[in-house]
């Protein structure tokens, strides 16, 4: 099929999806699997060239940051993992933790300007590829399941100290604090990071532990950087809530000391969600 005819099918498989026709058959021309597909006898190539230059339209659409081809990705791909990882009997919230995986890992534009998917378009339909990204992200889960149970965080000593670089050797109430409540308070702030959703939880690694960038999360969600920007709001609000509320309820504290927890809380807020996430992410590796 010639590059013309392939942008034609290509535009028509992206159901929706605008495609700059022009500057897809210069990425067609330099690109491995679109020479081969543009090279090949229309009368005798491959019976699906029309949806392998789909694929390869969508996976170019996406490194480019388009966030309606984002959101068909997710439709076509993602959303049906479900039924393909059904034998793995994955929770609800282990599942929602697979799929953000796999948009973290194909979606993500990397350092060198390019989404893993539009490296991979071509090797392979994409969703085989999605396949074998999902299987592997959710054996690691499993396998983190296992070996961590979900209170582990909190009981180990060194994996979250909030208060620690708050508190100096001038500051002897602080102090008092710090030594009366930080197992309590550990405790508190480990059970509301585990509460937030699959989706909060993700969106708060990747942004604070792997540094992507708010306009990469839009894309890789198909919303606008404004909508990625409240949900980020939305998780801290809810960890600070939780940790608040968890104190309130299991320490009998003056409300001015369940303040000062809160207020230290606050400031050390991404730092210390990051701490805690790295330390999570570290049973994986």
């Amino acid at each position: 099929m010639e590059l013309d005819a392939l942008c034609v099918a290509a535009e028509a498989a992206l159901a929706g999806v605008r495609l700059d026709r022009e500057a897809f058959a210069a990425w067609l021309a330099a690109n491995e699997a679109g020479r081969e597909l543009s090279s090949s006898d229309p009368s005798s190539g491959p019976p699906d060239a029309a949806e392998r230059a789909g694929e390869l339209a969508l996976a170019w659409a996406i490194g480019r940051g388009d966030p309606a081809a984002a959101r068909l990705f997710d439709e076509r791909y993602v959303a049906p993992l479900g039924g393909a990882l059904a034998r793995m009997r994955l929770s609800e919230a282990e599942l929602d933790e697979v799929k953000q995986a796999v948009r973290e890992r194909l979606l993500v534009v990397g350092e060198g300007g390019r989404a893993r998917v539009e490296d991979y378009a071509g090797r392979g339909r994409l969703a085989g590829l999605v396949h074998v990204v999902a299987t592997r992200e959710a054996l690691t889960l499993l396998r983190r399941a296992r070996h961590e149970p979900a209170r582990a965080l909190a009981d180990d000593d060194g994996a979250l100290d909030l208060t620690g670089p708050l508190v100096g050797a001038g500051d002897p109430a602080l102090a008092m604090v710090k030594a009366q409540y930080r197992a309590a308070f550990r405790g508190a702030f480990a059970d509301a990071v585990a509460a937030l959703t699959a989706r909060e939880r993700n969106l708060l690694r990747m942004h604070l532990l792997r540094g992507v960038k708010l306009e990469q999360l839009a894309a890789m969600h198909g919303v606008h950087r404004a909508t990625v920007v409240r949900w980020l709001k939305d998780a801290r609000d809810a960890v600070l809530t939780r940790t608040r509320s968890s104190l309130a309820a299991t320490l009998s504290v003056r409300a001015d000391e369940l303040e000062s927890l809160a207020a230290l809380a606050e400031s050390r807020l991404d730092a210390s969600i990051e701490r805690l996430l790295a330390t999570h992410d570290g049973a994986d590796q």
